[in-house]
């Protein structure tokens, strides 16, 4: 066996282990079942593509059955209707807003909707955040102070946000609020 299968086949068992981990038949389902709830999706208010993420997260199977056809009729009449001042909802985001105004009518159907909407969302940033603190707590800044970890991180994980800063106005805050030190010009 060569040096490069050393590396190759436990890298590529590895990789196929996170495969097959993140992409399980119940993690798909909780997919599924998210993309059932946008109104663009063919699969929109189907209660076989959402049973799989309503159990997850606990939800009561019989009312959430009544208020999926009853909230695709509602975005068939908001479609049917031209002049009404409702724009019929598209996206998922735009689904759970026209429910927040129904929101004790579709207790079920709204919850799950709000959990869709922040679940991709925190996975990521927990993702990211983990990807950041390895790049910044090395072996050789073993030593540094919890807040300043933290600042860094959160400097690491915004960097679309960080890099818009004007470095001028960070000197310029920073001289205003530490007026006792000096800058030395050069």
């Amino acid at each position: 066996m060569s040096y490069k299968n050393h590396v190759y086949l436990p890298l590529m068992d590895t990789m196929q282990g996170e495969l097959s981990r993140r992409f399980d038949t119940a993690q798909c389902g909780i997919m599924r079942g998210i993309q059932a709830l946008n109104p663009s999706s063919e699969h929109f208010g189907d209660f076989s593509q959402i049973k799989l993420f309503a159990e997850a997260y606990k939800a009561n199977l019989d009312d959430l059955q009544h208020e999926l056809h009853q909230a695709k009729r509602l975005v068939e009449r908001m479609g049917d209707s031209s002049t009404d001042d409702r724009a019929t909802p598209t996206t998922l985001i735009g689904f759970v807003t026209c429910l927040a105004r129904y929101d004790e009518a579709f207790h079920e159907l709204y919850r799950l909707g709000k959990i869709a909407i922040a679940l991709p969302v925190s996975t990521a940033s927990c993702e990211r955040s983990f990807s950041a603190l390895r790049h910044i707590k090395t072996w050789v800044r073993n030593s540094t102070s919890n807040t300043r970890l933290a600042n860094l991180a959160l400097l690491a994980i915004e960097r679309e946000r960080t890099l818009c800063l004007s470095s001028d106005k960070v000197v310029d805050a920073f001289a205003h609020t530490h007026k006792n030190r000096r800058i030395a010009l050069i």
